[in-house]
């Protein structure tokens, strides 16, 4: 009996696999970050990917997938008045590595295109996440800048967190079987702040392209 189940569940797999298919993809990411204290912050980015898409059959399919994600955001504080003046500008920079698990319902609307939405969680480790600062002092006709200043914000003494668990769902289209074209938004569940004095929440907005083979 034993041998029948393996026989049979490999059977399962191997019908599965003959019908999947690699894909790659790329796109637009938007982060916020969301503290309980403060204003909300905006990072742009893009993200790389190498997927599998596998048909379950009735419409649905499972499409595991795993990302490089890399964001960006700057910022400028200018202190003081037309006489003499200090400027701090920040630049942040965030690279992950994601791993979505996907399943998508569609429907065909014609022979060449197929509507879909889909939904699923998603693993997402902060490979490395730096601060560059630079700050300039002026005065009348004359100006004095900083070398600039790479921190890391995963050291040690960091209360940032390096990983997350998203949830989040989207749309999606799939032209002549091997174009692919999606649009989704993640739910950030875990807490990013280390420390009890507030908590911070991570949401992504991602729209990309991807060709399946």
């Amino acid at each position: 009996m034993k041998k029948i189940f393996i026989t049979f569940a490999a059977a399962i797999v191997a019908a599965g696999t003959s019908f999947a298919q690699v894909n790659v993809g790329a796109g637009y990411t938007g982060t916020s970050h969301h503290p309980s204290e403060g204003d909300n912050s905006w990072y742009n980015g893009a993200y790389i990917q190498l997927g599998y898409n596998l048909p379950l059959g009735a419409g649905f399919e499972f499409s595991p997938s795993i990302q490089y994600n890399c964001a960006f955001r700057s910022e400028e504080i200018t202190v003081g008045g037309s006489i003499a003046s200090a400027t701090l500008e920040n630049k942040y920079n965030e690279h992950y590595l994601n791993v979505p698990l996907m399943f998508n319902y569609g429907y065909e609307i014609s022979n060449n295109a197929r509507i879909f939405v889909y939904a699923g969680p998603t693993a997402s480790f902060g490979l490395y996440a730096g601060c560059k600062a630079k700050a300039t002092a002026n005065a009348g006709n004359a100006s004095v800048a900083t070398d600039d200043k790479s921190t890391s914000l995963y050291g040690e003494d960091s209360d940032y967190r390096r990983w997350d668990v998203k949830i989040g769902g989207g749309l999606g289209i799939d032209i002549c079987r091997h174009y692919r074209l999606t649009v989704g938004y993640d739910y950030g569940l875990v807490d990013r702040w280390k420390a009890d004095s507030h908590n911070l929440h991570c949401h992504g907005l991602q729209a990309g392209f991807a060709y399946l083979f």
